[in-house]
């Protein structure tokens, strides 16, 4: 707060209300700067984007005019850049998880807004991937942003590389994607967070029996839930069965099942 609000108004007796009024514009800015930043301490990154948003429009256009402005201004304007970027992917993912009507136009606002000030950022391009599917079962759209968030560090992109190919039909090539994910690092909410993501377009489309076996895969390997495991394995080999599909995924299934059994067994 020492840093954006003004120590001291100097009003010129000979111009009181001119003097006035740009004191007046500085607070006000610098008031809702830190009722953003305060909104954000409290978990409101909604409304902490409203305020920092508004207020980043506002300063880039009179730095941009190369306005002669106070000098607290620039320092907000270095601050809100990271800022920004932190609510707006708290907020696009409030919205994913709530999902209210219209949804999806929230979030790609946010994400907009991250793309401008941040157009490299990992988070954004796996929400934006995951917009386009949801949005229009835009697969090519959805790849190519899992492919720019690519990243060593994080294996979070390759579950959505995974579950792509899986519900294109291609289900060997998403078994090889998920064996190379679970040996890297991910938060940990990611596994529930992909289950729970794909329980949801089961729920919508039934006909990706497919997707059983991913689950199965998300609850053996990485999470190591033996019993839902068995019943997403099992799902899964009785309606590939009925098919006649997804004959060397089947396999697999089953021997995972016999290996769940011989471990639940020994216990």
């Amino acid at each position: 707060m020492r840093q954006v609000f003004p120590a001291q108004a100097l009003i010129p007796e000979s111009d009181e209300v001119m003097g006035f009024q740009v004191t007046k514009d500085v607070v006000g800015v610098a008031a809702r700067f830190t009722m953003g930043v305060a909104s954000f301490i409290s978990q409101d990154a909604i409304t902490a984007f409203d305020f920092h948003h508004s207020l980043w429009l506002e300063i880039k256009a009179l730095i941009e005019k190369d306005a002669d402005i106070y000098p607290g201004y620039k320092h907000i304007r270095n601050r809100l850049p990271n800022l920004l970027v932190l609510e707006g992917l708290l907020s696009a993912r409030f919205f994913y998880i709530t999902k209210p009507t219209s949804y999806l136009d929230e979030i790609v606002k946010y994400l907009d807004a991250v793309q401008e000030i941040d157009p490299r950022n990992y988070d954004a391009h796996l929400l934006r991937g995951i917009y386009y599917f949801l949005h229009d079962h835009d697969t090519t759209s959805a790849k190519r942003e899992i492919r720019k968030a690519k990243n060593d560090r994080n294996s979070a992109s390759q579950y959505s590389a995974a579950f792509l190919a899986a519900y294109e039909g291609d289900l060997e090539e998403a078994h090889k994607i998920y064996r190379r994910t679970f040996r890297g690092q991910v938060t940990p909410s990611t596994p529930l967070d992909v289950e729970i993501f794909i329980g949801d377009v089961l729920k919508a489309e039934p006909d990706k029996i497919q997707l059983w076996y991913c689950l199965g895969m998300i609850n053996y390997f990485d999470k190591g839930d033996l019993q839902a495991a068995s019943g997403d394995f099992s799902r899964f080999i009785d309606l590939a069965r009925k098919s006649g599909r997804f004959g060397a995924s089947v396999k697999f299934a089953e021997e995972y099942l016999a290996a769940i059994h011989k471990k639940t067994t020994n216990n």
